[in-house]
């Protein structure tokens, strides 16, 4: 079984990639608003998610502390401001990619914090 990738983002078009590339290998659950993840969050397991924390004028930053209150998937903060970096990876993030970003990159982050995530539950 695939794992289950959740990402947000406002960028139709990149949901779009994202979910075409990343679906190669993963479950991918796409969403643009911080109302349909918190669905998503509540109906799914997931087993990482992708953020961009500015949805929303900037609901998603919020979104961050509640997802690790319900649960504790790896979490990428994908944005567009390399300033916010610190309080993406204080706020739980496992990684803080600043866009764009290839799919490629992508995976590669979620490989890596899904093998982390099975050496630390097997």
């Amino acid at each position: 079984m695939k794992p289950k990738i959740l990402v947000l983002d406002e960028d139709i078009l990149a949901l779009e990639l994202y979910s075409r590339e990343l679906g190669l290998s993963y479950h991918v659950i796409t969403t643009d608003s911080v109302a349909e993840t918190r669905r998503q969050l509540k109906e799914n397991a997931l087993d990482a998610m992708i953020i961009e924390p500015a949805v929303n004028d900037g609901e998603g930053w919020s979104l961050l502390a509640e997802i690790r209150a319900i649960a504790n998937p790896p979490l990428v903060v994908l944005c567009s401001v390399e300033d916010d970096r610190r309080i993406g990876l204080e706020q739980g993030a496992l990684a803080y990619v600043v866009k764009p970003v290839l799919p490629t990159d992508l995976h590669t982050l979620l490989d890596q914090a899904l093998n982390k995530r099975s050496l630390h539950t097997d």
